[in-house]
Formats: structure tokens, C-alpha cells, sequence
């Protein structure tokens, strides 16, 4: 299987600024950039959204004042989700062209190296779909990962597992929605990341209880 490196649109354990700057460097990076003719989302609405967090966040730098700093975190999840999307473009529409992925100003990540398994997957998090009986499911992007399998099991209420369903297999990391479920029952949830030298280990089970 060929493992072809992402453009890295990960930034949980950055700092605020740090967030801000690679946003600016990749929108001035894409701008104009023939590679990159169609960016999803588009960069003017990018700007947009990494204007407010600036704005935000220097109001956040006041102290004292825990709604200004509530709102810069919004923002920041927003600024965030943004350039998960466009780093998911990039790597899509450079598929595997490193002088294509680095001139979209991404960090990029590397290549897993020869009989290495990726790691575990981690924060891994079950919320409502947007219908009864489903549940939506998001994880970190595991950079070595070509593509991710999960399961689902009952939970009774003594917290007494069922049996593992069948595997199934995404691409993406966020907004997986997993369906259909009865409603009002507890559901775990595990992941793990497969690339062509092998799988990860399971990742912690989570659960749900689904609307």
C-alpha cells in the first residue's frame, strides 16, 4: 500500500498565537497558488474567521474577564475546524506531491518508515447526530494513518459490554456519523488507525447515550 503524506491540520496542543500564525502563513501561501485553484473552504471566509480570533484573543488578553476569554476559545474552535477542512483539500488535491503540499504553507507530515504501524488513536469523542438514533464520531488525525476502522457495542446500564460489531472503515477523522442506533441506549466506541505496514492498538472505548 502506498503511504502518501498529509498537509497537517492539527493544532489542539498549540499555542493560541502559534494557531493564529499558521493560519495567516497559509492563507498568504494559497492565495494565488496555481496548485491550489478551488481551496475548500474558500480563503476569503478563512480570513474572516482568523480576523475575529485575532480580535478575540487580544481582547482575551485582558484580565479579568472570563466571557471575553469564553469567546476567544469559540473562536478559536472555529479558526481550527476551518483549516482541518483546507489541509483536508490540500492532501486530497496534492495527492502525495510534497512540492505541491508544502507550497500550501501546512506543515507536512512524514513518512512512516518502512515496517512501522501507526500509533493509537487518541481524543477520541461521541456526541449527537444530527437525527435521533445516530451518534457522530470524531478523533485526532493520526498522520501515518491511510485509513481508520471502528466498532460499536452496546453498554447495558451495570456498564456490561455487548458484542463488537463488524469493522468499519473511514478516511476522515471528524464528523463520522454512525447509524442507525436505539435511542436512549449507551454505546461504546473504538477506533484504531491501518496503514500499509500493519494496525494500531484499539483506542480507549468511549460511550454514548444516543438520543
Amino acid at each position: 500500500m502506498n503511504i502518501k503524506q498529509k498537509a497537517l491540520g492539527g493544532f489542539r496542543r498549540e499555542r493560541d498565537e502559534a494557531v493564529l500564525v499558521r493560519g495567516k502563513v497559509v492563507v498568504l501561501a494559497m492565495t494565488d497558488n496555481p496548485n491550489f485553484v478551488a481551496p475548500e473552504p474558500d480563503l476569503g471566509a478563512l480570513t474572516e474567521i482568523l480576523d475575529d480570533y485575532e480580535y478575540k484573543l487580544a481582547m482575551a488578553r485582558r484580565p479579568g474577564s472570563p466571557e471575553d476569554t469564553a469567546a476567544k476559545n469559540d473562536a478559536r474552535k472555529v479558526a481550527e475546524r476551518m483549516l482541518k477542512r483546507l489541509a483536508f483539500y490540500v492532501t486530497h488535491t496534492a495527492d502525495g506531491d510534497l512540492p505541491k503540499l508544502f507550497s500550501s504553507g501546512f506543515e507536512v507530515s512524514n513518512p512512516p518508515k518502512k515496517g512501522e504501524t501507526p500509533t493509537s488513536i487518541v481524543d477520541v469523542t461521541l456526541r449527537d447526530g444530527g437525527q435521533q438514533g445516530q451518534m457522530r464520531l470524531d478523533f485526532d488525525n493520526n498522520p501515518f494513518a491511510k485509513i481508520y476502522e471502528y466498532q460499536v457495542c452496546p453498554v447495558d446500564a451495570q456498564g456490561l459490554l455487548g458484542e463488537w460489531s463488524e469493522s468499519f472503515a473511514t478516511t476522515s477523522s471528524r464528523q463520522n456519523i454512525i447509524a442507525p442506533l436505539v435511542p436512549l441506549q449507551r454505546y461504546g466506541v473504538r477506533v484504531r488507525a491501518v496503514n500499509g505496514y500493519g494496525r494500531s492498538d484499539w483506542s480507549e472505548m468511549v460511550t454514548h447515550v444516543v438520543r
